[in-house]
């Protein structure tokens, strides 16, 4: 029997059985709720039984307008480091409560040699991802084991056993320690490559893909907007395939625009309002002109979702806007890593980037003397980001302006100067479609009248 199909799926909507309250029986509803089954296509009930048991803590919401990944969110990744072990133990014939410390030894050690299939001489996974398979699937046993009344199962002493972990975190002389439960077996922890923000040149490489690409004018003005509205609002995948043709109609009737997003990582329904340049916003608009024409081929599709399908008109899935700068990469000939949540990296490293160059600090060690200690200007970038907490906003980069500058100022001149040079760009591109013909010089003195009155417009935001 083929043991190596994917054993998770995702069950659009699911009404579980979650308590009785007054007499009555009390219903909690899921969307895209993760299932694991064996290798054979039988239900995994101890897996499945403990996914119910985080549901508690990993929400899945499906009333407040986001589209969820196919996968399930934060749960359905849990499941999936789960389901790998669940694979192991299939393989070997054995219950998960019936493992010994060197079966799960053997487990760890068989994930880190795991080789990419499109890269044979190359680890399926970094060591990050192996502690992360390792520590989610130490959580599962030790559930397991007080499931069938052993609350030792997985401890110092126990079946599995265990060690406790410090790990300390510093920033701007403050010291924040974290104790995690690690095995033996784990990979030593240590610093590894993360991701960067994606470069401007390399934005610039993906734009001119989609102006020299072969596909439709839909799609081509759908993935313009696609990189505008990631490059100017620090918005994660599923937020950017959350947005509605409302929330954008209706910052486009703002003097100055905020677009209201629904913030994923929260397990609530949570709305915030991103300031987004209205030059950005023109992308959007002639991408919404071509959305027009698809919706009219598609009636009973309707919807308010901004991105949608061009052959079927439905919502377009997360992983496609993925997939789209995967595809747009490759055509860029770009060689390093240029993925979607890239785009927010540099955002967010943009703004503290332009605060550095407006102080003009003259050394490292004042700029660190003057890292931000009243924390005002953060937790301003902290709306805009929809971040939980300050301090995950930080791990992003840790530069931020000097104690007490008035910040209403400090964010003007990130403002003006983001407007500047984004009007620059624009007038440049436009320019450029002239000259090679594909737009028209009335069409293209139009065009820059627009973006003219749309940069005054944004330089007068805080000069009123």
């Amino acid at each position: 029997m083929k043991t190596d199909r994917f054993l998770v799926e995702t069950l659009d909507n699911v009404e579980l059985f979650d308590g009785i309250s007054s007499g009555k029986t009390r219903l909690s509803s899921f969307y895209k709720f993760p299932y694991i089954s064996w290798p054979n296509g039988t239900p995994c009930l101890i897996a499945n039984l403990y996914l119910l048991h985080l549901s508690g803590k990993h929400a899945q919401i499906s009333a407040d307008g986001r589209l969820l990944d196919r996968k399930g969110g934060t749960l359905g990744q849990y499941a999936s480091y789960v389901s790998q072990f669940i694979r192991r133990c299939w393989i070997k014939k054995v219950d998960p409560f019936q493992i010994d410390d060197r079966f799960f030894e053997d487990f760890i050690i068989s994930i880190i040699e795991e080789l990419s299939q499109k890269r044979t001489d190359k680890k399926k996974r970094i060591d990050q991802t192996t502690r992360a398979i390792g520590r989610e699937c130490l959580k599962f046993l030790k559930w397991v084991g007080d499931f069938h009344g052993d609350p030792k199962f997985v401890s110092p002493e126990g079946t599995i056993k265990t060690s406790l972990e410090k790990i300390i975190s510093n920033f701007n002389a403050q010291h924040k320690v974290t104790t995690t439960e690690t095995h033996h077996s784990f990979p030593l922890p240590f610093r590894e490559h993360t991701r960067d923000p994606i470069p401007q040149h390399n934005i610039k490489r993906l734009e001119a893909a989609v102006d020299e690409s072969k596909k439709s004018d839909f799609i081509k003005s759908r993935d313009r907007a696609l990189i505008a509205l990631l490059q100017y609002t620090g918005a994660r995948r599923a937020e950017i395939a959350s947005i509605t043709l409302k929330s954008i109609r209706n910052a486009q009737l703002m003097k100055y625009p905020m677009l209201n997003m629904i913030t994923v990582k929260r397990g609530e329904v949570h709305i915030r309002e991103v300031p987004v340049s209205a030059i950005a916003l023109l992308e959007v608009k002639e991408y919404i002109s071509e959305r027009q024409h698809i919706q009219k081929e598609h009636p009973k599709q309707k919807n308010d979702y901004l991105f949608i399908s061009e052959t079927t008109g439905k919502p377009l899935a997360i992983e496609t806007h993925t997939k789209t700068i995967s595809d747009l990469r490759e055509a860029a000939r770009i060689p390093e890593q240029a993925c979607a949540h890239m785009f927010r990296h540099a955002f967010i490293g943009n703004l503290f980037t332009l605060l550095i160059e407006r102080h003009k600090f003259n050394s490292k060690d004042e700029f660190e003397q003057a890292l931000i200690n009243d924390e005002v200007f953060l937790k301003k970038v902290q709306e805009w980001t929809g971040h939980k907490s300050l301090r995950s906003l930080r791990t992003y980069l840790q530069k931020v302006f000097k104690y007490n500058e008035n910040v209403n100022e400090a964010v003007q001149g990130v403002h003006e100067s983001q407007t500047l040079k984004l009007y620059q760009e624009k007038d440049d591109a436009l320019f450029k479609r002239m000259k090679e013909g594909k737009i028209s010089p009335d069409e293209y003195g139009r065009k820059r009248e627009e973006l003219q009155e749309l940069r005054d417009r944004e330089l007068s935001r805080y000069h009123e």
